[in-house]
């Protein structure tokens, strides 16, 4: 009976946050958006997109494209040794599918990529420990990013409001972020703390203070061994996103002269926060209109120009990678047995 009356509360929760997510959706998409701008407008907007760039800024708008398909496994490549190319990829491919399809799915997606690099033959441990640096990473890069933005908008135009506070906000995170990330692997006392809380956990089981010891020592030599090379990767996904931002505003239109690159990374840098609570899979709908407003408060392109944009950009970005994901995530589970788990890996 507990377990009927657990499976049910389960089901409940995910109609309730499928629900919500619809709702949040269409909201945005049928009210928010078109606030700024008709969707008649910004299909006009959109037509002559790749004329305007010409040809060496439609190559390399593609190039960007296909850079910012492959950027997110760069990281994983430095975190996992033993991790090919391809397969990190494919990895990444099927994860961001289940993370921007499902509600919820950015945890459905640890699990998945968890089953994938083990099918992959890769070790728990390193597996856990790749999980947890570039996720990290990722939160640390997301965090970073809005106070050495604004500051760089500063230097050219005067900076107040919602952008100031939520930069401010940031950067305080960021901190504490890191300060609390340096106390847990300065040394073994904190594993051990948080170890032992785990273990009363009736569903966690028993051993964690051994466990995130283990992990802690692993991530501390990852990252005296590869630290660099994450961080270069790291960032560079996220530079990738940001160029591939400014590629697509200009292809519809918008002027350096009415928005220039400091304003667009400020912008880009609050849609990151605004995303940050998974309220719809992939932020769909909430990233549009938080960038979109963002856009028009830093700048001043008209409205239509910067929807179009923002669509363009999510189209490439949020869109994309979603059928190669779905066709990643079917050849994994064809050729899954005979992938299988090399002798020896644990």
């Amino acid at each position: 009976m507990p377990a009927s009356n657990s499976g049910r509360s389960i089901t409940g929760l995910g109609l309730l946050r499928l629900t919500v997510g619809l709702v949040v959706v269409a909201v945005c998409f049928l009210w928010l958006l078109p606030a700024f701008a008709s969707y008649g407008d910004v299909v006009e907007q959109l037509r002559p997109a790749t004329s305007r760039l010409g040809f060496g800024g439609s190559v390399l708008l593609a190039v960007v494209v296909l850079a910012n398909l492959a950027s997110p496994s760069l990281s994983q490549l430095a975190a996992l040794p033993g991790l090919t190319p391809g397969r990190a990829v494919w990895a990444d491919w099927s994860t961001t599918t289940v993370t921007n399809v499902i509600p919820g799915g950015s945890a459905l997606s640890i699990g998945l990529i968890w089953a994938m690099y083990r099918s992959f033959g890769l070790a728990r441990a390193a597996i856990a420990r790749s999980i947890v640096v570039t996720g990290v990473g990722d939160i640390l890069v997301k965090l970073g990013t809005p106070l050495p933005a604004l500051l760089w908008l500063w230097t050219q135009r005067p900076v107040s409001g919602a952008l100031a506070q939520a930069a401010v906000l940031a950067a305080a995170l960021f901190a504490g972020a890191v300060t609390l990330l340096a106390v847990v692997v300065s040394g073994p006392a904190t594993a051990a703390r948080l170890g032992r809380l785990l273990n009363r956990l009736p569903v966690a089981g028993r051993g964690w203070p051994a466990r995130l010891e283990e992990l802690r020592v692993d991530t501390v030599s990852l990252i005296g061994s590869r630290g660099l090379a994450l961080a270069a990767a790291t960032v560079a996904g996220h530079a990738n996103l940001y160029l591939l931002l400014v590629l697509c505003l200009r292809a519809v239109g918008v002027e350096r002269t009415t928005l220039g690159w400091a304003p667009i990374l400020a912008a880009f840098a609050f849609g990151r926060l605004v995303t940050a609570l998974p309220i719809t899979p992939g932020g769909l709908g909430v990233m549009e209109v938080g960038l979109t407003g963002a856009l028009s408060a830093v700048g001043s392109a008209p409205s239509a120009a910067l929807v179009a944009g923002v669509l363009l950009f999510r189209a490439v970005s949020f869109a994309l990678p979603l059928p190669l994901g779905a066709v990643g995530l079917l050849a994994w589970n064809l050729r899954r047995p005979s992938v299988g788990l090399r002798p020896g890996s644990s």
